[in-house]
């Protein structure tokens, strides 16, 4: 037997948003830019990609 879906807590906007605060912050620490700036560029390649198909849908 499945357990039923919980409710979400965030809109997927809200976690977007989320995801895109932590990220700038990320952005902006030296140690973090230094240590994992492909990851980090790749996470913000993905996200702006993500945000241009949600506004032409």
């Amino acid at each position: 037997m499945s357990k039923p879906l919980a409710k979400p807590r965030f809109s997927r906007e809200e976690f977007c948003e989320l995801i895109d605060a932590r990220l700038h912050q990320l952005e902006t620490h030296t140690e973090a830019k230094r240590r994992y700036a492909a990851v980090l560029a790749a996470i913000r390649q993905n996200l702006d990609t993500y945000k241009q198909t949600r506004k032409m849908a």
